[in-house]
């Protein structure tokens, strides 16, 4: 790619993002007609049709995303480096940040974030990416996303920092009564539980339990945990929660919390993200705010 113009490439990863010539123009600020030059001279230059048009849009070849993963953090490091020249001010900035978040993640931490963002930028905007587990290495990799919390290792991400340690309890209605503060084996293994999508991220009780060989009676599946105090207020059933989470519940909902009647190791909740030096001012700021909301 010698002598490739830096434009061409940024359209070209416009596109690919959108998957449209028209929103692709758009986010650039040209109008399509130069879009439509530039990806006809990539296609020329590179010897392949990059994209082809479907009912979804402009798909991808085979080349074309092989493209993209190889230029995506390239740019996004000389973006980095020319960022280290200019001044960030948080105030009058414009710009966009995305943050991943599972359900849980934005009832629980999005309300201090969105103070202190609120309040550093009030000019920005802040996306937040649903968490899927598996994806969200990649998302890092490629800059789609500028950070994500969560509570398990993000395998390939290159920096974390602990935001604070938790455990899981089990969240159960108001009115159940039992003789201690923490449930016997029986107890658990007799209620209807909740169990919610391993995509979450929040995985680590069932694979403690299966290590364990006790099984638990699920009486519902859900994706989110959005409605969870509300099922487990007005249904009787039970669940597994981290005690920041439970605590929030009880405080909204007439649920109550015990102590888990096994050892669950304690876990770290931590905020990462991606990016060799140079590092981008506004990224920093962002990934700092975040952290200082948490904490």
């Amino acid at each position: 790619m010698t002598g490739m113009d830096l434009n061409l490439l940024r359209a070209f990863m416009t596109i690919y993002e959108t998957g449209s010539l028209t929103r692709a123009a758009t986010e650039l600020s040209v109008t399509q007609p130069s879009v439509s030059y530039a990806l006809g001279k990539l296609r020329k230059q590179l010897a392949d049709p990059l994209f082809i048009r479907s009912p979804e849009g402009m798909t991808p070849t085979r080349r074309a995303t092989e493209l993209f993963e190889t230029i995506k953090p390239a740019i996004a490091v000389i973006d980095a480096t020319v960022e280290t020249g200019r001044t960030f001010d948080p105030a009058s900035t414009e710009q966009e940040f995305r943050l991943c978040l599972s359900d849980l993640g934005e009832l629980t931490f999005l309300p201090p974030i969105l103070r202190a963002f609120g309040s550093e930028a009030p000019n920005a905007t802040l996306e937040i990416i649903p968490m899927q587990i598996d994806s969200v290495s990649e998302w890092l990799t490629l800059g789609e996303i500028d950070a994500a919390v969560a509570s398990v290792p993000i395998e390939g991400a290159e920096h974390h920092v602990i935001l604070y340690d938790e455990r899981y309890v089990c969240v159960l209605p108001q009115s159940y009564t039992s003789s201690s503060e923490s449930l016997t084996l029986d107890e658990f293994a007799g209620l209807p539980h909740i169990a919610i999508d391993r995509s979450s991220g929040h995985y680590q009780a069932d694979r403690v339990l299966e290590s364990m060989q006790i099984k638990r009676r699920v009486a519902l599946r859900l994706h989110h945990f959005s409605v969870l105090p509300e099922i487990v207020a007005g249904n009787d059933y039970a669940a597994i929660v981290p005690l920041h989470v439970a605590e929030r519940f009880a405080a909204q909902q007439p649920v109550t919390f015990r102590e888990l009647p096994f050892h669950m190791p304690a876990f770290n909740v931590s905020l990462y993200w991606n990016g060799a030096a140079p590092v981008s001012p506004a990224r920093t700021w962002f990934r700092e705010m975040i952290a200082n909301a948490l904490k």
